[in-house]
């Protein structure tokens, strides 16, 4: 039986919770139901890409106050649905599913299902009392790796199935682009040197001053290496920690080999993959962590902590691993990584590995909840 579907996210840039909802949407269509990605939209300018897969882009409000923010976009959302369109409505973060907690204490919606990616601690009473409700008011859960289903069974006494997470192995592949003999020309990045990519920004999560020390210290030994630090669009405020990245880089008297590029356009992101000699990515706190996979899908190295969730889905044949909370080990791990045998044996497993993750069995996992609530949903429809 199709199923109109509507998969909302907090905003339309490439953060890990957007990306997850709109591939979800763009699978569910392909199997034959009708999955709507619905948004706020600050700039007009619509999602990081072209969803294949209809789209709703809310108009909202440049907000600078967290809080204020978080209180703005729930609003905008639960303003602008309208529950009769759909069978099923899904929130992939607190913000969405709060929007969604409204609509259900209005009569308006029987139930919602939410995705737990994962959960970050605020000490704004606010915030914190949010994110609780964006969980505890939804009538299904998912979660994207056991981990976190296990955190949210503990913590909470809800089961939250682990659905898991894909790669589009059509859009990041090991065959070059044309993108890719104008990509570090195009983001300043030198010709000449080994790339060590992070990618998410520079956030206390991401562990960005850990792989900062590694990467100076193995630079002091090959200074033919280069750090890039794509990404970093975030509703959270994380300036203080990117003054003490500043202010360690600046004492290192080496900022010559670092680049801070931010946001890099979808269409370049393989071929920045493909570009760097290793995708170094020790984050401490992680749903899932797609970065990996993709950079695996395009054949590059990939340093991860051997914690959860990466060791959940990884063999030890798929990655490099290090210590989360070990510079030294980081710095092993990329001696190792830029190696020539690291780069030929990467370049021949990591689509394998990568082959193993599909959007399409993602999306079959979400189907049983799915049922369930528009089954809910239709027994309580006006006649």
């Amino acid at each position: 039986m199709s199923l109109s579907i509507g998969i909302l996210t907090h905003s339309t840039n490439p953060r890990g919770g957007v990306v997850h909802g709109m591939a979800l949407a763009e699978a569910l269509c392909e199997a034959g139901h009708e999955a709507t990605l619905i948004a706020p939209d600050v700039t007009g300018a619509g999602f990081f890409r072209a969803p294949r897969c209809p789209v709703h882009c809310i108009p909202a409000q440049a907000v600078q106050d967290l809080p204020a923010l978080v209180e703005c976009r729930i609003g905008e959302i639960r303003n602008a649905i309208n529950p009769a369109r759909f069978d099923v409505l899904h929130a992939q973060d607190p913000i969405s599913a709060n929007a969604l907690a409204d609509l259900v204490q209005a009569g308006e919606v029987r139930g919602f299902a939410r995705t737990v990616h994962h959960m970050d601690s605020f000490t704004h009473p606010g915030l914190a009392g949010r994110q609780l409700r964006g969980l505890t008011a939804a009538r299904e859960l998912f979660t994207v790796s056991a981990v976190w289903e296990g955190i949210v069974h503990n913590t909470h006494g809800r089961k939250a199935p682990n659905v898991g997470n894909g790669v589009d192995t059509q859009h990041f592949t090991p065959a070059p682009a044309k993108q890719d003999g104008t990509l570090r020309a195009r983001y300043g990045l030198p010709a000449d040197r080994q790339l060590v990519l992070a990618v998410g920004g520079v956030e206390r999560r991401k562990n960005t001053l850990l792989l900062l020390d590694a990467f100076l210290a193995f630079c002091q030994e090959n200074p033919s290496l280069h750090l890039v630090i794509a990404g970093g669009v975030s509703l959270l405020d994380h300036s203080a920690y990117r003054s003490q990245f500043e202010a360690r880089l600046k004492d290192s008297s080496m900022a010559e080999h670092v680049s801070v590029i931010g946001p890099v356009a979808d269409a370049d992101m393989p071929a920045l993959y493909r570009q760097a000699a290793v995708l170094a990515y020790p984050s401490i706190t992680e749903g899932f962590g797609l970065c990996p996979l993709e950079a695996l899908a395009c054949g590059t190295p990939v340093v991860v902590p051997n914690m959860a969730p990466f060791n959940e889905h990884f063999l030890d044949m798929d990655v490099l691993w290090c210590r989360p909370d070990c510079a030294h080990t980081l710095g092993m791990a990329l001696r190792d990584a830029v190696q020539d045998k690291s780069q030929d044996r990467f370049l021949a497993r990591g689509p394998v590995t990568a082959r193993r993750f599909d959007w399409r069995s993602v999306a079959s996992r979400h189907l049983p909840a799915y049922g369930r609530l528009a089954e809910l949903s239709r027994a309580h429809a006006p006649l």
